[in-house]
């Protein structure tokens, strides 16, 4: 027996690391049989805000049957084990106790009633409930209705009184058990990113001491899928060398450079993805992307974020991964279509999306993101086809639909008992059934009021009838829907813009975007990048893969000095100078720039033209550099700075800068947050924790290209008082021409003459 002691030693080493040979696959059909030897996973305890969980402050409840849901998941590797609610509320002091309540409902069951007693103005409430976490799902609507009373009798049920907001502060307290979960690709991308975990995705990568370009390429490509899936959720990935951290974590490794935990693990044959037990704690999953080489460590990446799907068992080798086709510019699976016109049905996951029940109901919300540089000067507007249909309202003259984009008002429209439009209806839509009337209209979206990121809202409003004393006639399951049938129109528009501008970098990751698989765009890391750096870089590239909704297959990854890579490309730039050497040798092109203490500012040039002023017309900013400013200070700081290539003439470079490597965060936490995120623009942002500050100075140049007539015209748009010369003297030439025509007309006949 004693021989076979290391022997038995090292199959349980292999066994637990998921890389025993195949002919011990049966042995390890459980993977997590090591797992016990491993402290056992502690209980977690979550608590989840109604406001980070809905992104409202407060929610409001109306009527006498308004209602609001809160949305939140569960885990594939965790177990529910206890769920408690503590709901803060404040609720309107006309309501009769008693009969007034909030009913509290988990996936359609009731869960508790919140009784609503008499409170003083404006005073708050709270309760607590525990909910049986049986009934707790994959995915659950929690829905809170409110059942409001003001009156005993002759009641009004849109009554003003009958209201009670919903702290955003109200809260779900979930305790949670791991689960263990088998060894299987089949799951991916779980359990690494869970669309049922509503909160930030914190995803650890791990390499070995010192990642090469070419591994720190295979991962930003596989941040950026990442990245995509966590969508709004966003993504962050804590970077650890040699050794996994407990948890869940993606390892890169080849045969010849691995983390220091895979040392005895056998060499791999070819591009290889595999998912084991994670060392550290026995419960946690690694996956693994391996390759002999580099070349096939990015196969091995491409394969995961394209084919997932087709992925099963413990370990796979990829064989073939045929090279897939350039991406077009502007086809971002999340950008709307700009070759025809879009219709409202690819817009949403369902077209149950844009029904809406009851007299005063949610708007029907449809995302548009289009790119920042869509040219739409002298547009009468963005073109919609809009149908719709609803049930016939009792008073036509007070029930409507309210079109509006990003929170502003397009136009409304009566809702008719006939069903017919007015002078601007086209078609009237086959009735679905005897209670629907269908309508259409063509509305233009006022171009200016376009964004990189945009809302349509369609907020319907049925009016009720109320005839005399106590006598109230309401419709019955009213209803209305904006028709999938529906289109709007951004094709034909062209593209052009004046760069640099940090407000597209924020809101869209544009200009690197316009290819969604990154394949024009370079990411430069400093010849020894940090911890930071990395995280910064794959923070980044998983926010260009959230907007266009594509992995970055064709990104790029050189150092400083290897300027034939930089050449006819976009480049992001991470790191902090003096370590970023670009930063340094390309210090003529900044409008500003940090190096540790010293910090350089450029202020532009601050021009007033009192005649435009007095016409009524802006003075257009002059970014020329006025002045600079050599400040030296401490503190943490961070910066972008966006400028034209000092190597390509039309190529963009934005740069993130900070103090020190470990305040690059501070630029990740800003571009999380939609405030902050709003007041970027210009060529250099200047971020502190919480606050941000920009400006325009330096050189500027535009991309894309115009129609001649359009680029003749455009420029001097700018310049009306120029225009109205030009006019009076083309009007004084053309008269001039008319006159001496005339003369020689005068001429020819006097010499006629006999």
């Amino acid at each position: 027996m004693t021989p076979r002691f290391p022997a038995l030693i090292a199959c349980l080493f292999l066994s637990c690391l998921g890389l025993a040979a195949p002919a011990a696959a049966a042995p390890k059909a459980k993977p997590e049989a090591a797992a016990p030897e491993q402290p056992a996973p502690s209980a977690q305890v979550r608590r989840l805000l109604f406001k980070d969980m809905t992104g409202q402050a407060v929610l409001p409840l109306r009527t006498t049957e308004g209602s609001t849901v809160v949305n939140f998941g569960s885990r594939a590797d965790e177990l529910v084990t206890r769920l408690r609610l503590r709901l803060r509320y404040t609720a309107s002091p006309a309501l009769i106790p008693g009969q007034s309540h909030i009913k509290v409902l988990l996936n359609d069951e009731t869960v508790g009633i919140v009784p609503i007693g008499r409170q003083p103005a404006g005073q708050g409430a709270s309760q607590e409930i525990d909910i049986d976490p049986r009934l707790v799902a994959d995915f659950n609507r929690l829905k809170l209705l409110f059942i409001g009373h003001y009156t005993a009798e002759c009641e009004d049920p849109l009554h003003s009184s009958l209201w009670t907001d919903i702290s955003g502060l109200s809260e779900l307290e979930v305790s949670v058990r791991p689960l263990a979960i088998r060894n299987d690709l089949t799951f991916l991308p779980e359990p690494f990113f869970d669309r049922r975990d509503l909160r930030r995705l914190d995803l650890p990568f791990v390499f070995a001491a010192t990642p090469s370009t070419a591994t720190v390429q295979a991962a930003g490509t596989v941040a950026s899928w990442f990245g995509a899936l966590a969508a709004w959720r966003g993504a962050r990935f804590p970077v650890h060398r040699e050794q996994p951290p407990r948890g869940n974590a993606v390892v890169f490794a080849t045969n010849g450079e691995r983390p220091a935990f895979l040392a005895s693990a056998p060499a791999v044959a070819g591009p290889t993805l595999s998912v084991i037990a994670n060392p550290a704690d026995g419960a946690g999953k690694l996956l693994l992307v391996q390759g002999r080489d580099s070349r096939d460590l990015g196969i091995a990446a491409r394969a995961l974020v394209l084919g997932h799907a087709g992925l099963s068992g413990s370990q796979a080798v990829v064989k073939e991964l045929k090279e897939e086709v350039p991406r077009q510019p502007y086809d971002a699976p999340n950008w709307v279509r700009l070759d025809r016109p879009m219709k409202f049905g690819e817009l949403v996951a369902s077209p149950q999306e844009l029904q809406v029940f009851g007299h005063v109901p949610d708007a029907v919300r449809l995302n548009l993101r289009i790119p920042p540089d869509l040219f739409t000067w002298r547009s009468r507007g963005v073109p919609v086809d809009l149908k719709y249909r609803y049930s016939p309202p009792i008073r036509a003259s007070e029930s409507r639909l309210s079109m509006s984009i990003n929170d502003e008002l397009v136009q409304s429209f009566n809702l008719r008992s006939s069903g017919q439009g007015g002078e601007s209806a086209r078609i009237r839509l086959p009735l679905l059934d005897d209670g629907l009337q269908g309508e259409s209209q063509e509305v233009f979206i006022p171009a200016f009021k376009l964004g990189s990121r945009n809302q349509l809202q369609f907020n319907f409003s049925f009016a009720y009838q109320k005839e005399g004393h106590c006598r109230d006639t309401l419709v019955e399951n009213v209803r209305a829907m904006v028709d999938a049938d529906s289109q709007v129109d951004f094709s034909g528009y062209p593209h052009y813009a004046e760069m640099p501008h940090l407000g597209y970098f924020a809101t869209s990751g544009f200009p690197f975007t316009k290819y969604a698989d990154l394949s024009n765009t370079v990411a430069v890391l400093p010849e020894s990048p940090t911890a930071a750096d990395l995280e910064t870089l794959f923070a980044l590239l998983a926010r260009l893969g959230e907007s266009t909704g594509y992995p970055g297959t064709r990104l790029r990854v050189a150092g400083p000095g290897d300027e034939a890579a930089l050449r006819d490309a976009d480049l992001l730039l991470i790191g902090a100078s003096p370590r970023q050497s670009l930063l340094q040798r390309w210090s003529a092109s900044l409008p500003a720039a940090i190096a540790g203490p010293g910090r350089r500012i450029a202020q532009p040039v601050r021009k007033v033209n009192f005649l435009y002023d007095w016409l009524g017309f802006g003075t257009a900013p002059d970014p020329a550099v006025a002045s600079q400013a050599g400040i030296e200070g401490d503190g943490p700081l961070a910066a972008m700075l966006g400028f034209e290539s000092p190597l390509t003439s039309g190529r963009s470079v934005v740069a993130v800068t900070a103090v020190a490597p470990e305040h690059l965060s501070l630029a990740l936490d800003a571009l999380e947050q939609p405030t902050l995120a709003r007041g970027m623009h210009g060529s250099a942002v200047f971020i502190h924790p919480q606050k941000v500050e920009s400006f325009l100075a330096g050189k500027t140049y535009v991309i894309g290209e115009l129609p001649w007539w359009t680029a003749l015209w455009f420029p001097l748009s700018g310049h009306p008082v120029l225009l109205a010369c030009m006019a009076v003297l083309a009007v004084l030439i053309l008269a001039f021409a008319l006159w001496r025509s005339l003369r020689a007309v005068a001429a020819k006949r006097v010499e006629g003459r006999p």
